[in-house]
């Protein structure tokens, strides 16, 4: 569990009826109003992953403590709150459809449910250094089972910084493929503001080589990635070259198949942490390797 988790709040003793780890995944939480076509803003980042659904052995703790409760503890934590309200102020139905649009009500979580008048209050918060981002909601479930709070985390770990410094093997792209279906590079590099690679990610681009030479039938996706320095359109065409700059790369150099690579590019639009620190951006600027079939 983070370490957040035990100073959030001194609520009274809760029971967990489920909780849920991931060393590696992707979290997208809202941090605007539930609409019927989703919702009016969402933050995303990758990294371990925690989610916490539990109910409390005193029925009279009300949703209201729960939010305030975590709001205050947060802030005193360091965190920023991007988006808290409650029912109408979090979407329609009474802030049912935020629960409805968002990842919130799968299968493992149905252990209690909401309707409209269920006093449902949400916050998402994302700490000062940007490493951990944070959803909560809270619901007086039915069948008088109380308030219900449900959490989830993403963090970035090691894993994330580890990258930036050292090269990736072979055998830890082939890991990340097999179990996450893409993994991040992050030792390739390109001149700013252009596709242009520099010399020193061809250690890099050669790994992935040899990745594919021992992988017969391991097609790519080549997905570059940017940070948010500039405007939507610049980037999502610089992030286009960049993967179009490696596919060339690899096919020229190493002798790939043109047919096993396809070039794509995403700008902006995921970052892996914050884009408001320069360490930030520069997680945020890789390139990405998407398994293909």
């Amino acid at each position: 569990m983070p370490e957040i988790i035990h100073r959030l709040n001194e609520l009274p003793v809760h029971i967990y009826s489920h909780i849920e780890t991931s060393e590696y995944d992707r979290l997208e939480v809202p941090t605007g109003p539930a609409t019927t076509d989703g919702f009016e803003a969402t933050e995303t980042m990758e990294g371990r992953y925690f989610q916490y659904t539990y109910r409390f052995e005193d029925d009279d703790v009300s949703t209201m403590r729960v939010k305030s409760s975590y709001i205050n503890s947060l802030q005193e934590n360091g965190f920023e709150v991007l988006f808290a309200g409650s029912e109408g102020e979090i979407g329609y139905r009474n802030g049912v459809g935020l629960l409805i649009q968002g990842d919130f009500s799968r299968p493992d979580r149905r252990c209690c449910s909401a309707v409209r008048n269920s006093d449902i209050r949400y916050l998402a918060a994302r700490s000062s250094d940007g490493n951990i981002l944070l959803s909560m909601v809270t619901f007086r479930a039915r069948l008088g089972m109380g308030t219900v709070v449900l959490v989830d985390i993403a963090e970035i770990d090691v894993m994330d910084d580890s990258m930036e410094h050292r090269p990736l093997s072979a055998e830890e792209m082939g890991d990340g493929l097999e179990q996450h279906g893409r993994v991040a590079v992050q030792n390739i590099l390109f001149d700013t503001n252009s596709a242009s690679i520099l010399p020193e990610s061809a250690e890099a681009l050669e790994t992935i080589a040899s990745l594919m030479d021992e992988q017969s039938d391991l097609n790519l996706l080549v997905v570059g990635h940017t940070d948010n320095t500039g405007s939507f359109d610049h980037n999502l065409n610089l992030s286009m070259e960049r993967a179009a700059s490696v596919v060339e790369y690899l096919s020229s150099q190493f002798g790939i198949s043109g047919d096993r690579l396809q070039a794509a590019g995403a700008g902006m639009m995921a970052p892996v942490t914050t884009n408001r620190t320069e360490e930030g951006r520069a997680l945020n600027r890789r390139v990405e390797l998407v398994e293909m079939r």
